[in-house]
C-alpha cells in the first residue's frame, strides 16, 4: 500500500538515536520512496532523530514535526502498566529543561542495561554488554537490542518471545526502569511547545474498574492534547472508538507506524503490516492545532503548490512573500519582512488585463460597459476565493496564530488576496505571458460560462428576480446528468419553478444552468 502521491503520513518513528535500526537520514530516503508526505522521528526518550532529520534536509523534502516519545510511569488507572507512552510533536528541541530531563532518562536507562545482563548472566544465559553493543552498531541501547541479541544467539526464535520470556514486566530479567509521571511528561512537552499524546491506547493495561478513557480524562487534566488513533495493531472498530474520544473531549488525532526497522521487520514505514494508512488530513490538522505555519512545513506545501498550479518558480523567494499574510509578518518581528499586500497590487492589476484581453478576443463586438460588467461578474472576491481553494492556496498561506485559530485558511478575503499575490509572484518571476497563461487556465471554466451568455442575456438572475418578487424564495438548480470524458464534460442541469421545469445542457455546470433558466423563462412567459 505505498503511495505515489504524498498523501500518507507516518508520525510514529524510531531511528538509530533510541531503538531503530536506520539512521534518520535512512529513514527520510525510504519515507520518500514509500510515498510520505510528512513524517515524524518520535525516539524514546531522546531528540536526536529529530535533529538529525532536520540536518538531512527532511523540511525541504517531506512535511516535518519534530517528535519524542517519553516512557513514564502509569497513574492508578494504570496500576498493571510497566509504562505510558506519551508523545510530543512540534516542540523546540534545543529547549533546555526538556533536554536536560531527557538526558536523565537516557542515564537510567543505561545504568539499567548492566542489570538486565546481570540477570540474564544468573539464569545461565552467557551475555555481555560489549557483544550486545557489537551487534547494535552506534544505537542507544535498550531492551530491543538485548532482545535482538537473544534472537540472534538463538536463545528465542523472535523478538516477541524474548521479551514475554526475558525482558517484559514480571519476567525474570526485567529491571525496573526511572521514570517521570505522566504529568511531568506532558507538561513538559507542553512547555517546549508541542503537543502531548497518549501514544497506542490499545497497549494500555487499565487497572480493575477503569478504562481507556477514564485515563484519558485523568491525563487531560494534566494538559493532555492528543491521542494516537492510528496504529498498526488498532483494528478499524478500536480506530472509530478513539476517534469518537477524540472528538468528545477536543483531543488532536494523530497516527503512525511505531517503525523500528529491523527490531519489528513486519511494521513497514508508512504502510505498517501493509494495509495501514495515516491520511495527510491528520498532519495537516496537527499543524493546524499546533499554530504552525513554520518554515518545518512549508517547503512541503509550497511542492504541493507549484504541482497544482503548473508553474515552478525560478525564484522562491517571490513565492514566500506572496505567502505571508500580514498576521504572520506582525508576529515574527523581522525588521524588512513585508507581507504580500504589494504583490496582492500588482496581481491585481495583472488579473484584470489578462481578463480583459480574453474577454476582448471573445467579444469583439461589446462596447466598454458590457465587458466591464462581465469582467466584475468573474473577477471578485468570492470567484477568487473558490479558484484558491481548488488549489488548496489556503494550506499553504503563512497566517498568524489568531488567523489561524479563526479558520483563516478558508477566508474569502484572505485568499482572494493571496490568490491575486500568486499572479503577481508568477508575473514577476516569469513574465506577463506565464502569469496570462496561469490566468487563463485558472479561469477556463469561468470563461466557458461567459461563452455561454452575454450581459444582456444572464437568465439566471432574471429568473431569480422573478421568483424572489412573487414567492420570496431562491430558484435552486440540479444537476441530474454528466456525459463525456472528464476533460471534456457535458452538463445537464435541471430547475423546477411555479409548476414549470426545465433541462439545460451545458459543457459547464453554469453554463447548463443558464441554459436551464433561458428555456424555464420562455415557458413561464408563455403561461
Amino acid at each position: 500500500m505505498v503511495s505515489d502521491s504524498g498523501e500518507i503520513v507516518d508520525l510514529h518513528i524510531h531511528s538509530t538515536a533510541s531503538d531503530g535500526t536506520l539512521t534518520p537520514a535512512e529513514i527520510l530516503s525510504l519515507a520518500l520512496k514509500n510515498g510520505l508526505g510528512a513524517m515524524s522521528i518520535t525516539d524514546h526518550d531522546a531528540v536526536e532523530g529529530s535533529r538529525e532529520l532536520l540536518k538531512a534536509g527532511a523540511p525541504g523534502k517531506i512535511g516535518f514535526l519534530t517528535g519524542v516519545e517519553i516512557s513514564a510511569s502509569p497513574p492508578k488507572t494504570c496500576a498493571s502498566q510497566g509504562s505510558i507512552h506519551i508523545l510530543g510533536y512540534g516542540f523546540d528541541i534545543d529547549h533546555p529543561v526538556l533536554n536536560e530531563t531527557l538526558r536523565k532518562l537516557r542515564d537510567a536507562r543505561q545504568d539499567r542495561n548492566p542489570k538486565i545482563v546481570a540477570k540474564l548472566n544468573e539464569l545461565g544465559i552467557a551475555a555481555s554488554l560489549d557483544e550486545i553493543a557489537k551487534l547494535a552498531g552506534d544505537c542507544q541501547l535498550a531492551r530491543p537490542h538485548i532482545a535482538k541479541f537473544l534472537v540472534h544467539r538463538k536463545i528465542v526464535g523472535s523478538m516477541d518471545e524474548a521479551f514475554g520470556k526475558y525482558l517484559a514486566k514480571d519476567r525474570p530479567a526485567y529491571v525496573e526502569k526511572f521514570r517521570i509521571s505522566c504529568q511531568e511528561a506532558i507538561r513538559l512537552v507542553a512547555e517546549a511547545g508541542g503537543l502531548p499524546v497518549l501514544a497506542h491506547p490499545y497497549l494500555v493495561k487499565t487497572a480493575a474498574g477503569a478504562d481507556v478513557e477514564d485515563l484519558v480524562v485523568e491525563l487531560i487534566a494534566a494538559g493532555l492534547r492528543g491521542i494516537e488513533v492510528y496504529y498498526p495493531e488498532h483494528p478499524p472498530e478500536l480506530v472509530r472508538t478513539y476517534a469518537r474520544l477524540a472528538e468528545k473531549y477536543g483531543l488532536a488525532v494523530t497516527g503512525g507506524t511505531d517503525f523500528h526497522g529491523e527490531i519489528k521487520p513486519q511494521i513497514q514505514l508508512g504502510t505498517g503490516y501493509g494495509d495501514f494508512s495515516v491520511p495527510m488530513q491528520v498532519y495537516r490538522d496537527l499543524v493546524r492545532v499546533l499554530g504552525q505555519d513554520t518554515a518545518a512545513d512549508a517547503p512541503y506545501r509550497i511542492s504541493s503548490l507549484s504541482q497544482a498550479i503548473g508553474y515552478e518558480f525560478r525564484d522562491p523567494e517571490l513565492l514566500d512573500e506572496a505567502l505571508r499574510h500580514s498576521s504572520w509578518v506582525n508576529e515574527q518581528g523581522v525588521d524588512g519582512l513585508r507581507d504580500n499586500e504589494r504583490f496582492e497590487f500588482l496581481g491585481d492589476a495583472v488579473l484584470n488585463l489578462s481578463i480583459a484581453k480574453r474577454l476582448m478576443e471573445m467579444y469583439p463586438d461589446l462596447r466598454e460597459g458590457e465587458l466591464s460588467r462581465i469582467r466584475a461578474s468573474l473577477v471578485n472576491d468570492a470567484r477568487l476565493a473558490e479558484l484558491a481553494r481548488d488549489i488548496r492556496l489556503g494550506d499553504c498561506v503563512r497566517l498568524g496564530k489568531g488567523e489561524l485559530l479563526t479558520d483563516g485558511r478558508n477566508k474569502a478575503s484572505i485568499l482572494a488576496d493571496a490568490f491575486e499575490a500568486l499572479i503577481a509572484a508568477i508575473f514577476l518571476d516569469g513574465g506577463f505571458e506565464s502569469a496570462e497563461k496561469f490566468v487563463r487556465v485558472s479561469f477556463e471554466e469561468l470563461l466557458k460560462e461567459a461563452e455561454s451568455f452575454t450581459v444582456g442575456t444572464d437568465f439566471k438572475s432574471r429568473l431569480q428576480e422573478i421568483v424572489q418578487t412573487r414567492h420570496n424564495a431562491t430558484p435552486e438548480y440540479r444537476i441530474v446528468e454528466e456525459d463525456g470524458p472528464d476533460h471534456d464534460k457535458t452538463f445537464h442541469a435541471r430547475i423546477d419553478v411555479f409548476g414549470a421545469s426545465a433541462v439545460g445542457v451545458g459543457k459547464s455546470k453554469k453554463a447548463a444552468e443558464q441554459e436551464a433558466a433561458r428555456i424555464l423563462l420562455e415557458r413561464i412567459e408563455e403561461l
